[in-house]
């Protein structure tokens, strides 16, 4: 991976072990697309079972989800006790400018967005 803050890779186990996560992603097929900065990395997936992690410049039309930030949101987002508006994506969104794509998927899936929010977050202060 380049310089990217955060490596999809590091959580994959589990991003097919977790129940929660599980759970809240069933039914999902597509792509979710997570921009940092200029890093592209995209979540494959059939039934709500990960396929596939890319890293790659994947296009938004081939995602159902789409979510990009810069450097400093994420880092915010992602520190072990955000602060206020960081704590999920959606409030993120709504108050410090993260883009969050307008769609079905987005809204329905949000549970399993803000699920992997934590589990992003653990990974990223030294959890396993």
């Amino acid at each position: 991976m380049t310089d990217s803050i955060f490596d999809f890779n590091s959580i994959e186990n589990k991003l097919n072990t977790d129940p929660e996560f599980a759970r809240e992603m069933r039914y999902f097929s597509g792509n979710i697309k997570i921009e940092i900065e200029t890093n592209v990395q995209s979540l494959s997936y059939d039934n709500g079972k990960l396929i596939e992690i890319k890293n790659n410049s994947i296009s938004d039309e081939e995602c159902k989800i789409v979510i990009k930030g810069n450097k400093d949101l994420w880092i915010n987002m992602l520190a072990e006790k955000p602060k206020p508006f960081y704590q999920c994506l959606q409030s993120t969104a709504v108050k410090h400018g993260l883009y969050m794509n307008v769609s079905n998927e987005t809204f329905a899936y949000l549970p399993a967005l803000n699920r992997l929010m934590q589990l992003m977050r653990h990974k990223y202060n030294g959890g396993n």
